[in-house]
């Protein structure tokens, strides 16, 4: 395997997000007793710890009041999605499946770098039917800032399927400037994909090597990761 290629997930490979922002809901209410939503802070990108300390932050909580609790807060949101999600149509987004399964025969090491804490996103990719083509993937349970889990997704790319980073062998996809800034500060290439809440422009200003409308047009997709000719 000479190529790693990272997704981020929501709403870059698929859609389905109400069961995810229900649980941390219930979640704030049961470990923290505050009645709030993820909203009161600019979320985009962030992992799903860093969402829960800022909130918090932001509700006056101190450092002393939310680490003690901050472990069994994550264990209550991700039984909570389980139980949400079975309600809720978690699906692809158009082109998601299919370039998965192309880079799949190109025998292209896939990852995850997820903001979703580990048992969401797992429980995000088999109800959208593209678990089977992950091998590994680094979860905001795994750390509190985004640029950290490229950084552990590098390393155990090299632990776990012999992969030799050579600063232009590994590729970052997300929808987000926060995936993008991730991306650029391991030294991975950096693929903006502009069907969340960003433009291109806004992908392009955050620093993307590459930009894209979204991945509908495999071939395009491949043909920057591959360096290959439309």
């Amino acid at each position: 395997m000479n190529k790693l290629v990272l997704f981020d997930l929501d709403k870059t490979l698929l859609f389905g997000i109400a069961a995810h922002r229900k649980a941390f809901h219930e979640a704030f209410k049961e470990i923290y007793g505050v009645d709030t939503t993820i909203d009161i802070i600019d979320h985009q990108g962030m992992t799903d710890q860093q969402i829960i300390i800022r909130v918090l932050k932001k509700l006056r909580f101190s450092d002393s009041e939310i680490k003690p609790k901050l472990k069994e807060c994550m264990r209550f949101m991700a039984e909570e999605f389980e139980k949400a999600a079975e309600q809720e149509k978690i699906v692809p987004l158009p082109g998601a499946k299919e370039l998965l399964e192309e880079l799949s025969k190109r025998n292209v090491l896939l990852g995850m770098v997820t903001g979703n804490l580990e048992p969401i996103a797992w429980c995000k990719l088999q109800k959208a039917g593209l678990n089977p083509y992950f091998r590994f993937g680094t979860f905001g349970s795994d750390a509190i800032e985004r640029n950290t889990l490229v950084k552990i997704a590098l390393k155990k790319a090299k632990e776990e399927f012999g992969f030799e980073f050579d600063g232009n062998n590994a590729f970052l996809l997300g929808d987000t400037p926060r995936d993008v800034v991730a991306g650029k500060t391991a030294g991975v290439k950096t693929i903006g994909i502009a069907t969340g809440d960003f433009s291109t422009e806004e992908l392009k200003e955050a620093g993307a090597d590459f930009v894209l409308e979204d991945l509908k047009d495999t071939k395009k997709v491949l043909a920057v990761i591959f360096n290959e000719r439309v």
